[in-house]
C-alpha cells in the first residue's frame, strides 16, 4: 500500500510571486483599502475589511446612494451612504455576537499576578 508522500509529486506550474491585480470594470469607483481596513469616501472613512487592507475593492453604484463593493469578482456587500456602513449579503448594518451554546460556561480568567 502506497503512503500520500510516497505518491506525492509537485505541481509543474510556477507559483506567482504576487497575484495578479484586480481589474475592475470603467463605471466602477477604485479605492484603496488602507491598512486598517478602511476606505475614504465622501470625505469619511468607510470600514471595508482589515482582510482588504493593502488591496483595492471597486465599487458598482447601482441606485442613488447605494453601491455594490467587491474584492475582484467577490460582492462584500452593499456601502449605503446615508449610514456610511457597509451592509453584509444579509442585509445587516452590524454584526452582533452570536449566543454562546445553551450550558456553555465562560471560563473564568487568571487574575494578573
Amino acid at each position: 500500500m502506497n503512503t500520500p508522500a510516497s505518491r506525492y509529486q509537485p505541481s509543474p506550474r510556477p507559483m506567482p510571486s504576487k497575484p495578479p491585480p484586480l481589474d475592475y470594470p470603467g463605471h466602477f469607483e477604485v479605492r484603496y483599502v488602507s491598512f486598517n481596513g478602511g476606505i475614504r469616501w465622501k470625505r469619511d472613512w468607510v470600514n471595508v475589511s482589515i482582510v482588504c487592507a493593502g488591496e483595492y475593492v471597486g465599487l458598482e453604484e447601482i441606485d442613488n446612494g447605494v453601491w455594490n463593493v467587491y474584492f475582484g469578482p467577490l460582492k462584500l456587500g452593499r456601502l449605503l451612504e446615508e449610514h456610511m456602513r457597509i451592509e453584509g449579503a444579509n442585509g445587516k448594518l452590524k454584526r452582533r455576537n452570536p449566543k454562546p451554546p445553551q450550558g456553555y460556561e465562560r471560563p473564568e480568567k487568571p487574575l494578573a499576578p
